[in-house]
């Protein structure tokens, strides 16, 4: 059998991580198997495993691959309020699918274990990220906050999370969606200019 090149791997890989997330936000963590994974991938269980141990191990990698990085932070209060709202799809995954896996994954971390300890410190990460770019932009005086730097990350988080979730359960249409967090961001911030 020929050996692949890297970027196959890599691709096959990759393919591997994004049924992953798309069995979690479709049938769930606990429900999400192997079989389903490489049914969802389009690959062989021994293509599966030629990339991972199993599926604890699918499960850590798509975490990481779907994580928040330091390049998907704006960089100015201009740039973060193009992005406030924005329900388009990320990484190549619908709003719907994003939604669905994170608060699929979430939940299972609310649980005493090896998952809630693989998730705290991707979650500590990602707030900590937040909280450099939000105390930045209040440096350069774009903005000044309300509460905290730590208080108003995880504010932000729970209300853009909370807000999609309901408007997904609900059926509002994105644009009522993104109104909504837009307009609950605005009570943690207050512009220059503003009174107090």
């Amino acid at each position: 059998m020929p050996k692949r090149d890297a970027a196959h791997m890599n691709a096959q890989r990759e393919r591997i991580l994004r049924a992953a997330i798309h069995c979690i936000s479709n049938v769930g963590l606990e429900r999400t198997s192997i079989s389903e994974i490489c049914k969802e991938a389009q690959l062989s269980a021994g293509a599966l495993y030629k990339h991972f141990a199993g599926k604890d191990e699918i499960v850590t990698q798509a975490l990481q691959f779907a994580a928040m990085t330091e390049g998907m932070l704006p960089k100015s209060w201009r740039e973060w309020q193009g992005d406030i709202s924005c329900l388009d799809d990320q990484m190549g995954f619908s709003i719907e699918t994003v939604a669905r896996a994170k608060l699929q994954l979430l939940t299972g971390a609310t649980r005493p274990g090896a998952f809630h300890e693989l998730v705290k410190p991707l979650m500590e990460t990602s707030l900590a990220m937040l909280v450099q770019h939000l105390a930045a932009m209040e440096e350069k005086g774009e903005i000044k906050l309300k509460m905290t730097a730590l208080q108003t990350a995880k504010a932000l988080s729970a209300m853009s999370d909370g807000l999609l979730w309901i408007g997904l359960a609900t059926d509002e249409p994105h644009e009522e969606i993104s109104a909504d967090i837009a307009a609950a961001f605005a009570c943690l911030f207050i512009m220059p200019g503003e009174a107090e």
